[in-house]
């Protein structure tokens, strides 16, 4: 009676299918060209307005837009992995087994049934046909190990044993670029840094909304230089960059496009660059007190408004307010109240909405400087990854371009006559079957020339 499987049986069996492999590297590789045609990092506001609201909807809920971090892609990973590893573990002691086997004792009967065998009778000696059995198949072939236990020469040849296990190797490489891909995913990431010249940071902003990451060290732009073709458009974009270690320069580099920096496993890439603003340079008139004041603001730095107990702060700034030309936006700090704030329109000053509460403000200078865009990556098991292909385009190159090759050489003398000998050569390969059947012939051919000299 057939016993029941149970669930471990069950699992590994599913766990070690074929199929399993084959369904797994598909979609696999489906997915990994929807990550490649979506760009990565992607906010549901930029895929709205790129896939208008449910099609985005759908992206971000499915996660396609972070996709190689998402849970269900690790999980096919690791799926991947595991039906890699039980289908080695399963298969492997069999191919050990084959490896380690030796033949005992060989007859003609059983090197007739290969289809590689030929026939050769010879007018020599049994010894002298044994030696220059030796000297040539050693010499065209491999070297040629005599068996033991039998009355007539029995020998065997064989090149390409460590073949078999190649396909292992290749399954150990993938191995390793799927370990490099998890590690990746896992400890890696990828964001962005705005670097205005002399500014330093250690925080590294990530898409998706998750929270920065602070770097062990920090980054200071000392320069950023840009310049533009005659049409206006950007010709190429330098900044100067310094790794600061515990407070001490370690490092000082400059990166262009296509040309990063690297340090500790983080990677600085140029990627953008913009102006910023710096300061502002301000007249504010109290109406209420009939006093005016000339101030100036560093960006996002409270000011006190002199004589009173009101602070104020210059929070955004923007190039182009609604055609409006430069606009800064002006919040006003009081005790006890609500901020309150509006847009001033730098190139309007006379605009009548260029007040908060009792106080009209006027712009009479602005301060902008460059500001360089860094994107920073760390990928941890990229390493791992260029290794595994490695292996993999060794073990593809050993396993397309290496065989295991074996040939059987029974000799004995005939029974026509003491001093002629038979002898029966047969021969198999485990792949390419008809370069070996040439490479047979042609060896069969030659024993046949120098065992029958003219």
């Amino acid at each position: 009676m057939q016993q029941k499987k149970g669930f471990l049986d069950l699992l590994t069996q599913n766990l070690s299918s074929m199929r399993l492999t084959v369904l797994l590297f598909l979609t696999l590789a489906v997915c990994s060209i929807m990550g490649t045609l979506l760009p990565q990092g992607t906010s549901l506001e930029e895929l709205q307005g790129h896939y208008g609201p449910s099609l985005s909807w759908w992206i971000d809920t499915v996660g396609l837009n972070d996709l190689y971090r998402t849970g269900w892609f690790r999980t096919l990973l690791l799926l991947l992995c595991l039906n890699l590893i039980i289908c080695t573990t399963q298969r492997l002691p069999k191919t050990l087994k084959l490896l380690q086997h030796r033949d005992e004792q060989i007859s003609p009967e059983k090197l007739e049934k290969f289809n590689c065998h030929t026939e050769i009778t010879t007018p020599r000696p049994l010894d002298a046909a044994r030696t220059q059995l030796t000297e040539v198949i050693s010499e065209a072939f491999a070297p040629l190990q005599p068996l033991q236990g039998s009355d007539a020469f029995c020998a065997v040849a064989e090149r390409g044993r460590w073949s078999r296990l190649m396909v292992y190797i290749i399954h150990f490489s993938v191995l390793v670029i799927l370990l490099g891909a998890l590690l990746g995913s896992l400890f890696g990431f990828k964001g962005f840094m705005n670097l205005s010249e002399g500014e330093a940071s250690d925080e590294v902003l990530l898409t998706m909304g998750k929270d920065p990451v602070m770097l062990p060290f920090q980054v200071r732009c000392d320069d950023f230089n840009v310049s533009f073709y005659d049409n206006g458009a950007p010709k190429e974009y330098r900044s100067d960059l310094t790794i600061l270690d515990k407070g001490q320069e370690v490092l000082k580099q400059s990166i262009r496009v296509n040309d990063p920096l690297s340090y500790q496993g983080v990677t600085f890439y140029q990627a953008s660059y913009g102006s910023m603003l710096k300061q502002v340079e301000i007249e504010i008139q109290d109406r209420d007190a009939g006093t005016a004041y000339k101030l100036t603001l560093p960006y996002r730095e409270v000011v006190s408004i002199p004589g009173t107990h009101d602070e104020i702060e210059v929070m955004q700034y923007q190039e182009n307010f609604s055609n409006f030309g430069q606009a800064a936006a002006i919040v006003l700090l009081r005790e006890g109240e609500q901020p309150s704030g509006s847009w001033i329109l730098v190139d309007m000053p006379e605009f009548h909405g260029n007040r908060i509460q009792n106080y009209r403000i006027k712009v009479l200078n602005i301060e902008k400087g460059h500001y360089t865009g860094l994107q920073v990556k760390r990928d941890p098991g990229v390493w791992f990854v260029y290794i595994g292909f490695i292996v993999m385009l060794m073990g593809i190159g050993m396993t397309f371009y290496t065989s295991h090759r074996k040939l059987w050489v029974w000799a004995s003398p005939s029974k026509s006559g003491k001093n002629t000998t038979t002898v029966l050569i047969a021969g198999k390969t485990n792949k390419n079957s008809l370069a070996f059947e040439q490479e047979f012939n042609h060896l069969c051919a030659r024993l046949q020339s120098d065992l029958n000299p003219k």
